[in-house]
């Protein structure tokens, strides 16, 4: 019986939903630049599976609509011991999933120890790492107790990819099968997923924070950003976001949309492998530091979208410590690029006519920084071929032990532990450059456990300034702006610096005319 409730719920969610929206009255319709990799949060790896799982699933607080103050969400308040070991979360009562079942302490219990298994391969794992163990005082308390204090838990617990799920109905069809057909508390159900084409959600009317005004949402995925600026100029979508530069200056002449512009939490970079040779020599790291001019380069493809990065941790997010980096970037001297060439083909490390891959995501951006690089090299008899791959064929090759040199991103919440813990310790699934350091691993482990503002920043600073200005393991590119063009039947949208797709939160409720 209990299995036959559980696939009912499923069915409602999935079938009985097509026929609501057919009755629907509104659909908003937003282009995304890629396809999720997936929805379930435990599984996400990366924004745009977060970006879109923020309508279906709910956090237990939330940073929807300020990036560094928590507010209530699935939990509607909580308290937190002095010495920062215990947490302790009151939830709402009557909060019901999208198939009908309670949700419950108990599902916020499965949630995070189902990102905590090992089993499950989460890629938020490490974030979650610092809990010792999980109570269930009862149906609407919970407790979490740490081993050590860790200040970035806040941030994790609101992070998207912690949405709550139900224990009942994914110990029933599993993690795999969950990802398909997502059921959360959030203000919009799962429809459909059409891979390659749209995935559609309808409104959750009985939402804690309001009946959504948008009937339906449908999200189409438009790899190619000219053809995004076709249909958000054309009215085929409502919302569009990463779109080129020179198309975003001539939309803002349109009496059709409306540009929005805000400062960005994403960063572009030039990453090379630790333990691959040449690249884990820091000779060639340099040799191609010096050989490229990144600063007319960025701006030439950014073209004022984004400024200059010299570091991994963004303007305004502490420790501020961009002059000393900007002190430490190596310029362009092609005479310095060819003496560390000469001397690392003299020493028998790479030969005249080194041949290599760069990879990279089908991001135009980092498509065009990635042909740059390519072709100074050339000059040095130093060739390299760009391989753009689309992210399910990139994703395995970026996790290898077979990588030289890559452009990646990362968007992250305003905290240095999320821009740097990812990133560079040795066991993160995320250290692309596999980078390790004894040191580097210290400082983030310390990190994480220090209130002190102070002596939290100093930690990062060392982060930075060994792994950037000593090693030079990766080549920080450009912060980049988050522009979202709206087309004038929208309102109350406004972008999010993760470049997430907020429709309704604790202060806005987004309609379309």
């Amino acid at each position: 019986m209990k299995k036959l409730l559980v696939s009912l719920s499923l069915c409602a969610v999935m079938a009985c939903g097509a026929v609501q929206n057919s009755l629907a009255d509104s659909t908003l319709t937003i282009g995304i630049a890629k396809e999720p990799a997936k929805l379930n949060p435990v599984l996400i790896p990366g924004l745009f599976g977060e970006a879109l799982a923020g309508n279906i699933f709910d956090t237990l607080i939330s940073f929807k609509e300020s990036a560094s103050t928590p507010a209530p969400a699935l939990a509607e308040s909580w308290e937190i011991t002095p010495d920062g070991k215990l947490y302790t979360f009151h939830l709402r009562k009557g909060i019901t999933f999208h198939n009908g079942m309670d949700m419950t302490a108990k599902d916020v219990k499965y949630t995070l120890e189902a990102i905590m298994n090992p089993d499950n391969a989460s890629p938020s794992k490490e974030f979650f790492t610092p809990i010792k163990s999980i109570e269930v005082v009862d149906d609407v308390t919970i407790k979490l107790h740490l081993k050590d204090p860790y200040a970035p838990l806040m941030l994790a617990l609101g992070n998207h990819t912690a949405g709550i799920i139900p224990e009942e109905l994914v110990s029933e069809i599993g993690m795999d099968e969950f990802d398909k057909h997502p059921v959360g508390t959030g203000a919009f159900k799962f429809v459909e997923w059409l891979p390659d084409e749209r995935i559609v959600l309808e409104k959750n009317s009985d939402y804690f924070l309001g009946e959504p005004k948008v009937d339906k949402v449908v999200f189409r995925p438009i790899p190619k950003p000219e053809v995004m600026a076709a249909e958000i100029e054309s009215g085929g979508i409502d919302i569009a976001h990463q779109l080129l530069p020179q198309d975003v200056k001539r939309l803002e002449s349109s009496d059709r949309v409306t540009v929005m512009t805000i400062p960005g939490l994403s960063n572009s970079y030039l990453g090379f492998a630790f333990n691959k040779a040449p690249f884990s020599d820091v000779r060639f790291r340099k040799a191609v530091y010096h050989a490229v001019p990144f600063d007319p380069a960025i701006k030439g493809i950014w073209k004022g979208v984004g400024e200059r990065s010299y570091s991994w941790i963004p303007t305004g997010v502490f420790p501020e410590d961009r002059e000393y980096m900007k002190s430490k970037a190596l310029g362009h001297d092609p005479a310095k690029a060819k003496a560390l060439f000469d001397e690392l083909k003299k020493d028998g490390i790479i030969e005249d006519g080194f041949e290599f891959s760069i990879y990279t995501s089908q991001n135009p951006f980092r498509v065009k920084i990635a042909t740059a690089v390519a072709t100074e090299l050339r000059k040095y008899n130093i060739k390299a071929k760009v391989e753009s791959l689309e992210w399910g064929t990139l994703f395995p090759i970026l996790k290898s032990n077979d990588l030289g040199l890559y452009v990646m991103g990362w968007g992250s919440v305003p905290d240095p532990d999320r821009w740097t813990y990812k990133i560079f310790h040795t066991g993160s699934s995320m250290n692309f450059s596999k980078y390790s350091k004894p040191e580097i691993d210290k400082a983030l482990e310390l990190g994480r456990t220090l209130v002190d503002t102070e002596e939290r920043g100093k930690q990062y600073q060392t982060v930075m300034r060994t792994a950037l200005a000593d090693d030079y393991i990766h080549i920080p590119l450009v912060f980049k702006s988050v522009t979202a063009i709206v087309g004038k039947n929208v309102k109350d949208f406004r972008p999010s610096p993760q470049d997430y797709f907020h429709l309704v939160t604790e202060k806005r409720n987004v309609s379309v005319d």
